[in-house]
């Protein structure tokens, strides 16, 4: 068994809202439910051992639900201890089970995280491609914002491995379907922060280095949801920062290096190149 991991935690960290939206349920599943917010609020605070045994009792309870009452909830909630422990085959098959149960009206969105755990287990199991349409599918569909914000993290890892690993002429084509998908993701919730930071990654790889720093400005100032992106999001504005202060004409230059001075003073941050939360 494995401890929790950024990949796993991306599902696990926006699951707490589900659970709580579910309402009431019977006993074990209401303490398989309890003890997997343990887990997340212990994975939080860096207490990996006590996270696991949470995660563990959350396991032993869904599982007795889904024995004695076996429900699409039941199985969903012991599909989701199982990948905060690592057993991507029991949760796999638990998110299978659940889907095929299926979920009560009114329940859209246990379906949407049963098809996140699944894609994430399809991912962890080497069926990339099985994933990524899953995740393509949630983005395009889900009604529920946290899955959304998930399956877009997620698909957004995978497609850019993907892309980078294909000759110039295909991954050129390959980042420009992938701008297009942030794009309409934008479009459709220009407010999120972490679609803006999507759009800042893209466009590094494909070059436009002053609409990467635009977006990830932007991203900055709408916010975003951990403070391991807010920190690579900071380390895409220096990189973007150095690369125009070191091409623009002087002109340009001078002008674009007011506006970062602005923006930095802004944020708090040491100097032109030092986020505030960067040790010197």
């Amino acid at each position: 068994m494995a401890g929790p991991r950024t990949g796993r935690s991306r599902l696990a960290a926006v699951l707490v809202l589900a659970l709580i939206l579910s309402g009431a349920c019977a006993t074990h599943l209401r303490h398989a439910k309890a003890a997997f917010a343990e887990g997340q609020e212990l994975s939080r605070r860096y207490r990996t051992e006590q996270a696991l045994a949470a995660y563990r009792r959350s396991l032993d309870e869904s599982a007795l639900e889904a024995r004695a009452h076996p429900s699409a909830q039941a199985f969903m909630v012991k599909g989701l201890a199982e990948v905060n422990l690592g057993l991507w085959l029991d949760a796999e098959k638990s998110f299978l089970a659940a889907s095929g149960l299926g979920f009560e009206p009114g329940e859209a969105w246990a379906a949407d995280v049963s098809v996140l755990g699944l894609a994430m287990s399809f991912d962890e199991l080497g069926l990339k491609d099985p994933a990524l349409r899953a995740y393509e599918n949630l983005l395009g569909r889900s009604a529920f914002k946290p899955v959304r914000l998930a399956a877009a993290q997620k698909y957004l890892d995978l497609s850019l491995a993907a892309a980078l690993g294909l000759g110039t002429k295909d991954r050129d084509r390959a980042l420009s379907d992938l701008a297009r998908t942030v794009d309409r993701l934008t479009a459709g919730d220009f407010a999120c922060g972490y679609y803006h930071y999507m759009s800042s990654q893209v466009e590094s790889h494909r070059g436009d280095l002053r609409r990467s720093y635009e977006e990830a400005a932007a991203a900055r100032e709408l916010g975003l949801p951990s403070e391991k992106i807010l920190r690579d999001n900071d380390n895409q504005i220096v990189y973007c920062r150095d690369s125009l202060v070191a091409t623009l004409a002087a002109p340009e230059r001078e002008t674009f290096a007011a506006v970062h001075a602005s923006w930095t003073k802004k944020w708090g941050w040491k100097d032109a190149r030092t986020p505030d939360w960067k040790q010197e």
